[in-house]
């Protein structure tokens, strides 16, 4: 028998007949422990096999839980605690002990394969079962890789993450307000390296860091070197990121309400803003309506502690961003190692070369050829093949482009739309509720960006098999709450009408006054060796946007 797995150490072999024990902990890998689990009075071997269509095994994530929420995982497994489950990662090939009668089987792997869920009887004997999964997308066939930029993870312990959630690249914050020792450079050279599990190798940029103080929480990945900078909690983000962009880094943002983000973005040290972001996970959502106006500019309006309330409040203010002329591409982190996400919950697949190097990915990314999700797939493109990222240039006298756009998904949409400058000009209607494939006519008189968007309801759980990923009421410390939401969001195709890009007056304006507010933040924050510089950068950021304002009129 087994022991659960404790803080993402290597669990124990106990022997069978061992007394119950209110000692053990069902606790999830980053070490927060959410569930208690119990010792198995009477082991039943339960042998499980994952295979896609060919037979060949498939690295996948993988619940084992009896009816009275004990989960089971075997020997040494890489697990995951979500909510008060608790997953573990298979090879494809696993052997879990498991006390007999019936237990609740659920295996997935990443978002492009059809999830399966079931109950199983053991008998005292044992119980064996293969489960063939079946994709219901190919995004390597479609031109896409994917990855995702916010993983608090050991090397050690991500290979088997990525593998067994489908990613093409990872990531590894080994920087996170300072060097992290739990989580240590792994052995090797270069700027990368390729971890293996299962035959499964992904190249992962492992000199990646976090800066998490009131400034914004930024991820900066593909570094060259680990950050030489002292953290500091009074030292601006944009000193860091400065550094970053120099040495060819990505530069990505948690959200587009993070106070500092737009004064880096307009000195040139954003990439990315995230769209989807860690207020989202496995079947829950993080309500943070106080994050709605970090600056404190009037005016500015709070959004309702909902999931859907929680999704505008990063759409919203990463148009706003948009709309100040600001090419920001789509970003996603899920914060795995911190919250209770799977690897790549949130992630992006990005327009390259099914061969592409970790290089290449990361350059497309920052060019903006991509979308971002945890659920539907969205393609967005034009008539004459202009994708996410590219720019159209129109003659002085504007005209129409003709839009194309392809959702499918696995779960029933709720909502598929069209964005032009942060307004929807279309919500399309949705009579099948797996695709919608549409092609709509935008006429464009003024500089311009164009995005598109969907929803989805996920209604694979029942509200029962629901309840154990809902915080409210309970210790956790990041006030969860359930939810059945699954979006999906491009990065903008932009447009420009007689050599000018987009640009709306009213998103300056409040620029100009996020920029004022942002002083005064900085002010009252900023270390006294960092008060001139700051004060410095506010000023040229100020200057860019008033200059871009004069040149629209």
């Amino acid at each position: 028998m087994t022991q659960v797995n404790r803080s993402g150490e290597q669990a124990v072999s106990l022997r069978a007949g061992r007394s119950l024990t209110n000692r053990l902990v069902c606790s999830m890998l980053v070490g927060v422990s959410l569930a208690s689990a119990t010792l198995l009075a009477q082991a039943a071997p339960f042998k499980l096999s994952i295979v896609d269509r060919s037979g060949k095994r498939l690295p996948c994530r993988v619940l084992v839980k009896a009816e009275d929420g004990t989960c089971f995982v075997p020997q040494a497994a890489t697990t995951l605690q979500t909510g008060r489950d608790l997953w573990f990662v298979s090879s494809g090939q696993t052997k879990v002990d498991v006390t007999s009668g019936r237990v609740l089987l659920r295996v997935e792997r990443g978002l492009e394969f059809v999830r399966f869920k079931g109950w199983i009887d053991v008998t005292e004997s044992g119980a064996t079962k293969t489960v063939h999964l079946r994709r219901w997308v190919h995004m390597k066939e479609r031109g896409y890789l994917t990855g995702e930029n916010h993983l608090h993870i050991d090397s050690k312990q991500l290979a088997p993450m990525l593998a067994a959630e489908g990613l093409d690249f990872g990531t590894s914050l080994t920087w996170w307000r300072g060097p992290d020792a739990r989580r240590p450079i792994p052995p090797g050279s270069g700027k990368s390296r390729r971890l293996t599990f299962a035959g499964h190798t992904t190249p992962t940029s492992i000199y990646d860091a976090e800066l998490e103080y009131a400034w914004g929480a930024a991820y900066i990945q593909n570094l060259p070197a680990p950050l030489p900078l002292k953290a500091e909690p009074g030292r601006p983000n944009l000193d860091y990121l400065k550094h970053a962009v120099k040495r060819g880094a990505i530069v990505h943002y948690q959200g587009g309400w993070s106070r500092e983000v737009l004064l880096d973005a307009l000195l040139g040290c954003v990439h990315t803003v995230n769209v989807c972001n860690n207020n989202f996970a496995l079947h829950r959502f993080q309500p943070r309506s106080r994050y709605s106006n970090l600056l404190n500019v009037e005016g500015f309006p709070t959004y309702p502690d909902t999931d859907v309330g929680m999704l505008k409040m990063n759409t919203a203010t990463y148009y706003r961003l948009l709309n100040c002329g600001l090419r920001l591409a789509a970003g996603a982190g899920s914060a795995t190692g911190v919250k209770a996400a799977p690897v790549g919950y949130n992630r992006a697949y990005v327009r390259v070369a099914e061969d592409a190097s970790i290089e290449e990915f990361y350059r497309a990314w920052k060019r903006g050829s991509n979308f971002v999700t945890n659920g539907p797939i969205l393609q967005l493109s034009t008539a004459s093949n202009r994708r996410p990222g590219d720019t159209i240039k129109l003659s002085p006298s504007g005209g129409t482009i003709d839009v194309r756009l392809e959702v499918v998904s696995d779960q029933p949409l709720q909502t598929v739309q069209l964005v032009v400058n942060g307004e929807v000009i279309e919500s399309f209607d949705i009579k099948d509720p797996k695709r919608v494939e549409v092609t709509r006519k935008v006429t464009v008189e003024s500089g311009s960006w164009i995005v598109a968007r969907c929803t989805a309801r996920d209604g694979w759980l029942t509200d029962k098999e629901l309840t154990p990923y809902d915080g409210r009421g309970t210790r956790d410390p990041f006030g969860v709450a359930r939810s059945r939401l699954r979006f999906a969001h491009s990065s903008p195709i932009y447009v420009t009408v007689g050599g000018r890009g987009p640009l709306v007056r009213r998103s300056v304006e409040e620029g100009l006054v996020m920029l004022d507010r942002f002083d005064d933040f900085a002010t009252a924050t900023a270390a006294p060796a960092f008060q001139s510089s700051i004060q410095a950068a506010v000023a040229a950021a100020r200057d860019k946007l008033k200059r871009r304002l004069r040149a629209s009129e």
